[in-house]
């Protein structure tokens, strides 16, 4: 068996549903049971939400479901962490149509493992979520029983960058991380050439959103360091003050583009951390002329000055 997101399978017909954005990418996800207890997952192994990886419900079907995936930019399999994942992966995605790009995102692995997807797989990813060492071990490294490492994740991305065509990181806003944190975590990233994709705390299990206004920044933010930029923020005391929008970036931005979903080309997540009618983190289409003015109403009450 494998699971579709709701979306994914609703597209597909297999599912009746109403969808406020139709997913452009299929999302699939591997594995009954996760061996890892990352503390901010719906997977985790010490409190599991049946069915669920972050507010999406994910639906079973039996395999051969992947061969009627059509009408889709990309596929990406969310995997969770249990020892058979490589050979389910190696045995699935020849069931997959050949002329749609595929996305794996996967707890580290082996060189060898990576050899194993290289030719079949053009991007995979190796989530950080965390944006610095000490957040990582109390969120996912060995302070909830995991056996991650903040330098292990690193390298498992360096080595992936002579291996794969991209390479991708999560990182999520909102476990407690400071704004100049984030700078510098997706600067670093940035100049390895790693994608980052961003996504916003999900209180599954208690907490709260980050602010949306803070968001707004930060996606500004990540925008502006991969289109290239370094010196366009004023950060004080850890948070963005001042942004900076070059002339030649202000039309992209005007048009609402850095508030788009982050990550893989073709991803656009649907309502993946936010629940429809509250406030939209990522946005999964270009924002309408009230969406724009908002998001601009968001940040100018974030930040002491927007240019």
């Amino acid at each position: 068996m494998i699971r579709l997101s709701y979306g994914t399978a609703v597209k597909l017909g297999l599912k009746m549903g109403k969808m406020m954005a139709e997913p452009t990418t299929a999302y699939i996800m591997l594995g009954e049971r996760c061996y890892s207890n990352c503390s901010f997952c719906a997977q985790a192994r010490s409190r599991r939400k049946e069915n669920f990886l972050s507010r999406i419900m994910w639906l079973p079907y039996p395999k051969e479901v992947l061969k009627k995936i059509k009408g889709f930019s990309r596929i990406c399999f969310q995997t969770l962490d249990y020892p058979e994942v490589i050979e389910d992966l190696l045995s699935l995605i020849p069931l997959l149509p050949s002329n749609i790009p595929i996305s794996v995102s996967i707890v580290p692995i082996s060189e060898g493992d990576m050899e194993l997807l290289r030719d079949k797989i053009d991007i995979i990813s190796f989530a950080l979520d965390a944006a610095n060492k000490e957040l990582f071990d109390e969120v996912k490294g060995y302070k909830v029983g995991n056996r991650f490492t903040w330098e292990g994740i690193w390298s498992a991305l360096k080595i992936a960058r002579g291996i794969f065509r991209e390479v991708n990181t999560h990182i999520i806003v909102g476990l407690g991380e400071s704004d100049e944190d984030l700078y510098s975590v997706m600067k670093d990233l940035r100049d390895l050439r790693i994608s980052t994709a961003l996504f916003s705390y999900t209180p599954i299990f208690g907490g709260e959103y980050p602010p949306v206004e803070r968001y707004r920044a930060i996606q500004l933010t990540r925008y502006l360091l991969y289109r290239g930029y370094d010196d366009f923020l004023v950060i004080e005391d850890g948070k963005i003050k001042e942004i900076t929008i070059p002339k030649r970036e202000r039309q992209n931005v005007e048009r609402g583009i850095p508030f788009l979903t982050s990550g893989c080309p073709g991803c656009n997540r649907p309502f993946y951390n936010e629940r429809p009618g509250g406030n939209i983190y990522n946005y999964p289409y270009i924002p309408r002329e009230n969406e724009r003015k908002l998001i601009f109403q968001q940040l100018k009450s974030y930040l002491r000055k927007l240019n």
